[in-house]
């Protein structure tokens, strides 16, 4: 945990020095993050924001997670009230996820989150169209140091990309460097795409961005809506090392209430590769 604790510091430092003039003043706010993919059940984390320079103890990390929150996913006449379940190896530890009610490709999804007096909403979609990788693969940048890159066939002029790759060792997939590509942006049936590592909550603080020989890695690519994308792009633009924690008032996302955050709908498409 005290490792945790200094990675945040240290990263919430960072993201204060780079955008510290556009910050407004600090409004005490719910952080609602949330997704429900095709074919998988819905996930959300909801926290209590802080502001950007604020340095925080064991306790007061731990205080930051909503635990007694209700939380509904609705859509397609199904609903469900989701589960709060604990994972040490991510962060927030605490989230609710869904168990019976899954994604459709095409169906809208409402989210519910009631915690004492206050109620948060927010609407999103599946998309129907599902990625169509065409290859991945890596490059060496040095003997230490290689890139992965992935193919996806250019054939949605609709489709909204965001990027995620995850080591074989790790529960969650972390957007890359580039986060997303607006599949109306490339030329031709077919384009590729190098991606950058970002580093989770959980890595050491001299992490590389880079791969190396033996590594494992899964690459995501998801299609979202219009919206969702806007709203990515938005956080992106922030330079917000914790989203989920320091949220500026600059940006309030698609949670109405006195929340802010993002809940999208994705159509993901995998891929494994190893470095060799």
């Amino acid at each position: 945990m005290k490792k945790l604790i200094v990675t945040i510091i240290i990263s919430i430092t960072f993201s204060a020095c780079i955008k510290e003039a556009a910050h407004k003043k600090f409004e005490p706010k719910f952080v609602v993050e949330g997704v429900i993919e095709n074919g998988a059940v819905p996930v959300v984390k909801v926290m209590h924001n802080i502001p950007t320079n604020y340095i925080i103890n064991e306790e007061q990390l731990e205080a930051l997670i909503v635990r007694w929150a209700s939380v509904k996913v609705s859509g397609g006449g199904e609903e469900e009230y989701l589960t709060l379940t604990r994972n040490d190896n991510v962060f927030p530890y605490l989230f609710y996820v869904g168990s019976s009610l899954k994604g459709k490709a095409g169906q809208q999804y409402k989210l519910e989150v009631k915690y004492n007096n206050d109620i948060f909403l927010s609407e999103t979609e599946v998309p129907l169209y599902t990625p169509a990788i065409k290859d991945v693969s890596y490059e060496w940048l040095d003997p230490e140091k290689a890139q992965p890159t992935v193919s996806i066939d250019n054939v949605n002029p609709e489709a909204n990309y965001l990027l995620f790759t995850k080591l074989n060792t790790q529960h969650d997939f972390y957007s890359t460097t580039p986060r997303g590509i607006k599949a109306i942006d490339q030329a031709g049936k077919q384009f590729t795409v190098s991606l950058l590592r970002t580093r989770s909550i959980l890595d050491s603080t001299n992490a590389s961005r880079y791969y190396a020989k033996g590594d494992e890695i899964t690459i995501k690519v998801s299609n979202v809506s219009a919206t969702s994308y806007t709203l990515w792009s938005a956080v992106s633009q922030q330079g917000l090392a914790l989203s989920f924690l320091n949220y500026s008032s600059n940006f309030s996302g698609n949670i109405v209430g006195n929340a802010v955050g993002v809940w999208y709908g994705a159509n993901s498409s995998f891929k494994k590769l190893t470095i060799q």
